[in-house]
């Protein structure tokens, strides 16, 4: 037997003898002043956990949340207020504190030393890294003569720039700056940045889309300028691309959207609608296209999906819910072109006028973020879901009047109808969500016209959003009902969960509940959210069976449960708070001694699939195709007792398959026509159809031209031959 042949036979006999460490996963408590505000990982491995409280205090661990010890930093004699921590994107090392006072701390080892960022006297900041480099960073700031209601007062939003963390003096930028951001990839070091043309006087808030705030760049920190877009107000970056909302009509309030790919040379944006285009939400623009929501007004809401150019528009959603400038329309984070949303049944699609002001959404002009700094200038997509589920719950951030205002906005939803649809085609194809044919009850559900409903991020401060995390492949969890429409109702919602990416649901449990995902989807835990509970519930297998966990003996209520941000780790952080007190339970799995998954027997490949057989497929006669391919991944299998430690994803396969009808839109002024299937001009001839040199000259020689009535969706990857031999022959 040779060495190896040995070696493999010890590493099974190992697998097969191991016994197993603890029956229950290993809880720490931590006990703090006040609630938990927020809680960063840092460090090479992201060991170490800083989290700040509600009173201010900061407090380090370096044992993954087991024990924390305090930090004081001080500006003067006095001990620093924290009111929020932010860590480089490009660096797990370096951290910023801001203070009460707008003070601001920086570290580059991991919360070891600090120094203090000295800045301009301000009423209000914002920070954001550079992508790349952990000591670039941009900060603005509001001057103290902002404070002065009088016209004459020099009241300007300035930026800044360092290329040091702060630890030398700021370099001025520019002033009445509204809105800021570093590039992406080749351009991550030029800023853009809009700003008012005339800076003469007191700088006004962007409350209003008006003339006179233009978007420019700067490659050598605002010595020199280029003018972009001329009354482009407010814009979005993505890798691939940089969109505008720049003024139509000052009067009625309207805009056009620009685009660029080069970040130089901008395109008007061709969406087919004779609706006003008020403001918009950049919903995704991470798959090489642009699926876009347009406020048109009174509460209508529509979703476009762009060519690759990111320039021709096609309508692929009516009436998609908009509340305070996030839409309804969420991104299945693991697997590409799964997207699901809520829209408005059609008998309430013009009831939306009537809800509370802030319900008809006002995009990017929206209060909430214009100075969110680098959220302001994302895709919706882009910002992490896995903080955003948690603020609802988190009640000291929210006004009395917005609370209010929340209030009005779910009464009225009470009174609407609004139900779900998820797309597994990029937006060309929507359908509603299958119902869970069981209760998590194990009770069968009689309802033969039901689907499922989920709560999505608009209604936050009362239910748990719609959740998927990139390693957690196929994975997603949700709140909301099995009924008609979507309930607003607590008591009538409940929790669901799919593993194969939206396709199929289970009702896990009843109730609402707050999760979280670890180890790539091999650990499920969560918690109730809407009353005070001592445990949480986990499983081990996908969501297969499931366990409670007693945290403690007394109650208290969850805030969100969190794990460092690979999603790789199996220690979760529960918090919460219980008589003003601030609470951490650290959950350890590891104490199970379950070994790391290495065998072809601990893992499976799955393709995700949108429920329909597709003939030709390379793995077989029927299988189910994407995006014109079958991807084929490989992740844990549901009931293996093992734990993967890998960073990164496991392999992914993908071979193409043959093209059908699902694989191709109608092109800009051509609709589906009644049978479903071709596609008929809307005007003829097609207004804005392209119309080039080759078009001229056949034009000029017999009389007519050809113009595409198909386009293939953007990221399609299906064969043609096989639906040319059918006799469908898109362009």
């Amino acid at each position: 037997m040779s060495p190896l042949a040995v070696g493999i036979l010890l590493v099974s006999s190992l697998r097969h003898c191991f016994v197993v460490g603890n029956e229950l996963p290993n809880v720490t408590k931590s006990e703090f002043d006040s609630p938990v505000s927020d809680i960063l990982w840092l460090g090479k491995d992201r060991e170490i956990v800083m989290l700040y409280t509600e009173q201010g205090t900061l407090h380090r661990s370096k044992d993954k949340g087991n024990t924390f010890e305090a930090t004081v930093l001080k500006s003067g004699t006095r001990a620093l207020h924290v009111v929020r921590l932010l860590m480089s994107p490009a660096s797990t090392f370096v951290v910023v504190a801001v203070g009460s006072g707008l003070e601001l701390f920086a570290s580059d080892d991991a919360g070891i030393s600090w120094h203090q960022i000295r800045h301009p006297d301000a009423i209000r900041l914002s920070f954001m890294f550079h992508p790349t480099r952990p000591e670039w960073a941009l900060l603005s700031a509001w001057t103290h003569d902002c404070k002065l209601n009088r016209p004459g007062s020099p009241c300007t939003h300035q930026l800044l720039v360092t290329q040091d963390l702060g630890r030398t003096d700021l370099k001025f930028v520019s002033k009445h700056v509204v809105q800021f951001s570093w590039g992406r990839n080749k351009l991550a070091d030029r800023i853009f940045f809009t700003h008012f043309r005339d800076k003469s006087s007191k700088q006004q808030m962007l409350v209003k889309w008006m003339k006179g705030v233009d978007l420019v760049s700067t490659d050598d920190f605002g010595k020199s300028q280029q003018m972009l877009v001329e009354n482009g107000n407010k814009f979005v970056i993505s890798e691939q691309f940089i969109l505008v909302a720049r003024l139509q009509d000052e009067k009625d309030q309207s805009v056009k959207l620009m685009v660029s790919q080069d970040g130089s040379a901008f395109k008007h944006a061709i969406i087919p609608t004779p609706l006003a285009e008020k403001s918009y939400t950049i919903l995704d623009a991470s798959e090489g296209l642009v699926l876009l929501h347009v406020n048109h007004g009174e509460g209508l809401g529509n979703v476009y999906v762009s060519d690759p150019s990111g320039t021709r528009y096609v309508l692929s959603l009516q009436h998609n819910v908009g509340v305070n400038g996030r839409a309804a329309f969420e991104k299945v984070s693991n697997l590409k072109g799964i997207y699901f949303a809520n829209v408005w049944a059609l008998e309430n699609a013009t009831e939306a006028a009537a809800l509370p002001s802030s319900f008809s959404h006002l995009g990017w002009l929206d209060r909430g973020n214009y100075q969110l700094g680098e959220d302001s200038t994302q895709s919706q997509s882009e910002q992490s879901i896995r903080y955003l589920k948690a603020l609802g719950q988190q009640a000291h951030t929210v006004s009395v009047s917005e609370r209010r205002l929340a209030e009005r906005r779910l009464a009225a939803a009470r009174n609407t109808s609004i139900h779900s649809v998820i797309s597994f085609n990029v937006g060309g194809a929507w359908s509603p969500l299958k119902a869970p044919t069981h209760d998590a009850l194990k009770r069968p559900v009689n309802c033969s016209a039901c689907s499922l409903h989920l709560h999505d991020t608009t209604f936050q401060e009362h239910f748990v959003p719609f959740y998927s995390y990139d390693k957690a492949v196929g994975i997603i969890m949700a709140a909301g009902n099995i009924g008609p429409s979507l309930s607003y109702k607590a008591e009538e919602s409940n929790t669901y969960l799919s593993r194969d990416g939206g396709l199929n649901w289970q009702e896990v449990r009843k109730g609402v509940h707050i999760y979280e995902f670890g180890n790539h989807g091999a650990v499920l835990v969560m918690a109730a959210v809407n009353e005070e509970t001592n445990k949480v519930i986990y499983s081990l297998d996908e969501g297969l069976s499931w366990n409670s966990l007693h945290l403690d003996q007394e109650a208290f209520n969850v805030t969100n449960i969190l794990i460092e941000p690979t999603a790789v780790s199996t220690d979760f952080l529960a918090f919460g708070k219980r008589g003003g007190k601030g609470i951490v339970y650290r959950i350890d799995f590891d104490v199970l001694g379950w070994m790391p998954c290495h065998s072809d027997s601990d893992y499976e490949t799955w393709a995700p699939s949108d429920g329909v057989g597709h003939l030709g497929c390379t793995y077989g006669k029927k299988c189910g195709c994407l995006l014109g391919q079958q991807v084929r991944y490989v992740r844990r299998k549901q009931t293996s007792k093992c734990f993967n430690r890998k960073k990164n994803k496991l392999p992914v396969v993908s071979k193409p398959c043959a093209c059908t009808q699902e694989d191709f839109e109608c092109e800009i002024d051509f609709e589906r026509a009644l049978d479903g299937k071709t596609c008929v001009a809307q005007i003829m001839p097609p207004p804005r159809a392209d119309f080039g040199i080759l078009q001229e000259q056949e034009c000029a020689s017999t009389g007519k031209y050809h113009v595409d009535m198909y386009r293939r969706v953007a990221g399609d990857k299906c064969t043609l031959a096989a639906l040319i031999d059918s006799g469908f022959e898109p362009s």
